[in-house]
């Protein structure tokens, strides 16, 4: 069964370079938007018995997913036989408990949504908080892939000897795998949230050797509320110490990336799961890799 990679506008390079790791040949769609909004795609490569591969950047889900959902729905229409989502952010995970009366879960409407249309989904680091697993959301198979090896890629690049720190106790298991990778210490701090910018963060008593950079990594940045807190706690701290940040995701505005440059920290830096303006630590090999490793998943030989 062949494989074919497209792309949702906003990915074309990701799917460029994931299509040239697996020398896999890139399909091609034709978007018009008619007057009143509605979009119209035409798939230009015959997709018949093909396991099509969609790539995919759902930052700013709300505008993106009638049209995934539509070309799902196409690529269906002209005869392929398997459709994998290839989406290195997947949004709406945020909301997955009824925090107030009457609150939609919008983590299992978006996942019946994409389990509908979809075969397969691949995706980095998903911001799992109350679920072990996105089988337990999604009624497809799902990949997860690790950002570890491109985040201490990244930190093994900047600093020689590196101490890197979490934002949370949640974050101890991933943070203790790029500190492995790299054989450096880390710890993890206490965070407690109230609000989209109101964190409260509690600093464990750190030991760090005179010659150790700052590391900070998180997940996700989205307000930037706790790097900011993190940073001011570190500086007061720590007062001539380099400090690194760095994250899966970055879903800031530039305002607010501007306000952690601000800070006087060395380098910031994310994945290029989103477009962001600090979205520059490659990720293509790992979704290749996930790609290549799945012919077995619905009995067909890729």
């Amino acid at each position: 069964m062949k494989k074919m990679i497209f792309t949702m506008p906003g990915a074309q390079q990701l799917a460029e370079d994931v299509a040239d790791e697996l020398n896999l040949p890139m399909g091609h769609i034709k978007e018009h938007i008619f007057p009143d909004g509605e979009t119209l795609f035409r798939i230009l490569d015959p997709v018949i018995g093909a396991h099509v591969y969609l790539v995919a950047r759902l930052d700013n889900p709300d505008p993106k997913t009638l049209k995934l959902l539509l070309l799902a729905g196409g690529f269906r229409q002209q005869g392929a036989i398997a459709i994998t989502l290839v989406t290195p952010y997947l949004p709406y995970m945020r909301q997955d408990t009824e925090f107030n009366p009457g609150e939609v879960v919008s983590a299992k409407v978006f996942a019946q949504l994409v389990s509908e249309q979809f075969d397969h989904i691949i995706t980095l680091d998903p911001h799992l908080h109350r679920y072990e697993s996105l089988a337990e959301l999604y009624d497809i198979p799902a990949t997860v892939v690790s950002a570890t090896k491109p985040l201490a890629n990244w930190i093994d690049a900047q600093t020689f000897k590196p101490f890197i720190i979490g934002p949370d106790s949640e974050s101890h298991q991933w943070v203790s795998k790029i500190a492995e990778e790299l054989g450096t210490p880390f710890s993890s701090l206490e965070k407690v949230r109230e609000g989209d910018e109101d964190v409260e963060i509690a600093l464990p008593d750190l030991c760090l050797d005179s010659d150790r950079a700052i590391v900070l990594i998180d997940d996700i940045i989205s307000s930037g509320a706790t790097f900011l807190r993190t940073i001011d706690l570190m500086a007061e701290q720590f007062p001539d110490r380099d400090i690194f940040c760095c994250a899966t995701h970055c879903l800031a505005t530039p305002d607010r990336i501007d306000k952690l440059r601000a800070t006087g920290i060395v380098a910031l830096a994310a994945t290029e799961s989103v477009n962001s303006p600090i979205s520059n630590i490659p990720i293509a090999n790992e979704l290749a890799n996930a790609i290549s490793s799945d012919r077995c998943l619905f009995g067909l030989d890729g």
